[in-house]
């Protein structure tokens, strides 16, 4: 864990390293309408954007709100997802969460946190991109690259992201709240790379605890856990 200070130092170093970060909605997920961006954020889950973007346009070119959704077979939205993986849960959580939507909200994507992880496979990573590239809220979505960091710099101290989650949106001070997404992903990605991290050149160096830095994620909770 952080000392307040340290994670000061940390967004201050962030933010001059990263001033004109990409703030760019990711477009393989996050589209014009509420519905099919919580659509595409749930195909997300565990998979790559390209494979996201297909699944988005063949499931949005047979419905693209939740009545007409509901109206489709869990086969025909498996055959439509399909590149985007784990299709048989992801297929029944869309028409759970489109009924849902229905007889709940009157067709419409709910805009707090809180309602959103109600709904049927929408966790804290998905309801906290939601708020963040839907909503204009300052969440922190935590994802493998954004988890990476924060175990390397020692920032958290469990293996569940979802609690990461709440820790770094809890522990992050306000000021900084907007722009931490894209920073922390944005350096995670370019500079505290999976392998061969570049902590030769990496601002927030001085704070790292380089926590196993040499053990890829998949057997992190083996090496931690012995």
């Amino acid at each position: 864990m952080k000392s307040e200070t340290q994670i000061e130092h940390i967004y201050k170093r962030l933010t001059e390293y990263w001033p004109r970060y990409s703030n760019k909605k990711p477009r393989a997920k996050i589209h014009k309408e509420s519905y099919t961006s919580l659509i595409g954020v749930m195909l997300s889950a565990q998979s790559q954007d390209a494979r996201t973007a297909v699944a988005c346009r063949q499931l949005f070119a047979l419905a693209d709100n939740p009545w007409d959704m509901i109206k489709l077979t869990q086969e025909e939205i498996i055959e439509a997802i399909k590149p985007a993986g784990l299709y048989n849960a992801k297929s029944k959580n869309i028409l759970a969460t489109s009924k849902v939507l229905i007889d709940q909200y009157n067709g419409k994507v709910p805009q707090t946190q809180e309602e959103l992880m109600t709904l049927p496979g929408v966790g804290r990573k998905s309801s906290d991109i939601m708020m963040r590239f839907v909503w204009g809220a300052p969440n922190i979505a935590v994802d493998t690259h954004v988890f990476r960091l924060l175990w390397r710099l020692g920032w958290t101290d469990t293996l569940d992201e979802s609690k990461s989650a709440i820790l770094v949106n809890d522990t992050t001070p306000d000021k900084y709240k907007y722009a931490a997404h894209m920073q922390l992903i944005t350096h995670a990605k370019r500079v505290c790379k999976s392998k061969k991290p570049k902590c030769h050149i990496c601002v927030i160096d001085d704070v790292c605890d380089k926590r196993h830095i040499d053990v890829p994620k998949s057997k992190l909770r083996e090496v931690v856990n012995a």
